[in-house]
């Protein structure tokens, strides 16, 4: 009986080893496809791309984000679930940020990434600088890099535990005042690039998303838990609640995304009703029809090509929907992941270069609940 025990516990220990060699072996095999895809037909073609350059399995990344930079498309930014990435040639090579002050954790949640637009500045060696919407260490902060993401300092702390800061913006035309979300549902301002914060606004529900109008840096927009939509003229100054425009359209309060399209002016809302867009900044909402009813799948992200363009690409579950034409005609292509595509990136200089990140966090109300609600 001793030497069956001893027999059963050896060939547990075999499993267990092989099994941890298989996966550090073969882990990009074995790992459910995320990480990046890349199209450069507008979407009639993808293919798996998106390597690490200093190794590891970039199919365990749970992308909620893919940012370009607003002065130099080539650097990209990709926030996650355990960190921040950046590719400095269009997203052909991606590298994890490892703060040599060690105030950013390599297990940090990356809700959001707003840079400076001044930045980078070549012809006086100035490199990109920007700010990271974290959850680390059981407290939400922003932190700030002014070296390209070498160093980061830490210019913001809630003050609880379990409450995250989900959202940071820059005010284009006047870069010196940034705004963060909080998960207490707190709108705060800083007027020195980040360095001081106050209180603007307190919503009573956890914020979820804040968008800055680029043609008119004082009109603002916030929504929160359970389909809050504020809205404010004046800088922040006062603000107008107008959640009654989502309420017609059934579970358009699970906020899945909120954009602002420059081409056409409008705001577009992905839910799980489906998409929505708002020609009023808020005020008034209507569906937007694509190939599917509406209430089927949830839209998790939408983006568009640059001036000029009228191409369309729309993620739902492992699915991408691209029109170019603005709308009117879709075609559908599923790709090789089996997360979700969280994220949709449009190369501004060229509408056919599409990157979709796949993650199964994502940055919805139900995933943005477990860290935020008043404990």
């Amino acid at each position: 009986m001793a030497n069956i025990l001893k027999f059963i516990v050896f060939l547990a220990i075999v499993i267990a080893i092989g099994t941890f060699a298989v996966n550090f072996y073969f882990g990009n095999l074995l790992t459910p496809p995320g990480g990046f895809f890349v199209s450069t037909d507008a979407g009639a073609t993808w293919k798996k791309t998106g390597l690490l350059d200093a190794g590891g399995n970039i199919n365990r990344l749970d992308v909620l984000d893919i940012v370009s930079n607003p002065k130099d498309s080539r650097i990209l930014y990709a926030s996650t679930m355990s960190g921040i990435l950046k590719s400095v040639d269009g997203g052909e090579v991606w590298h994890r940020l490892e703060d040599k002050n060690k105030v950013l954790s390599p297990r940090a949640n990356v809700f959001d990434l707003a840079a400076d637009p001044r930045f980078p500045d070549y012809k006086k060696n100035v490199p990109d600088q920007f700010y990271l919407a974290v959850y680390q260490n059981d407290y939400g902060r922003v932190l700030k890099t002014k070296d390209g993401g070498v160093s980061f300092k830490e210019v913001y702390i809630t003050s609880r535990a379990k409450v995250a800061v989900f959202d940071v913006a820059v005010d284009s035309n006047r870069p010196n005042i940034v705004w963060l979300a909080t998960g207490e549902g707190t709108l705060l301002k800083s007027q020195d690039y980040g360095e001081t914060w106050r209180l603007v606004q307190e919503f009573g529900r956890p914020i979820n998303y804040l968008i800055i109008n680029p043609r008119n840096t004082g009109q603002m927009l916030v929504t929160t838990f359970s389909g809050g939509i504020f809205t404010s003229p004046d800088g922040g100054a006062t603000w107008v609640d107008d959640s009654e425009g989502l309420k017609s359209f059934t579970q358009a309060r699970y906020i899945e995304n909120l954009v602002y399209n420059p081409a056409d002016g409008f705001v577009y809302l992905a839910s799980r009703f489906g998409l929505l867009r708002s020609a009023d900044f808020g005020l008034a909402w209507q569906a937007v029809d694509i190939i599917f009813p509406n209430d089927v799948l949830p839209i998790t992200d939408i983006a568009w090509g640059g001036a000029g363009s009228r191409n369309v690409y729309v993620s739902a579950g492992n699915f991408i929907y691209a029109s170019p034409d603005g709308g009117k005609f879709w075609q559908v292509r599923k790709l090789g992941a089996s997360k979700k595509i969280r994220a949709l990136w449009v190369d501004p200089e060229d509408p056919h270069k599409v990157i979709a990140g796949a993650g199964s966090a994502g940055k919805s109300l139900n995933q943005r609940s477990l860290l935020v609600l008043p404990h």
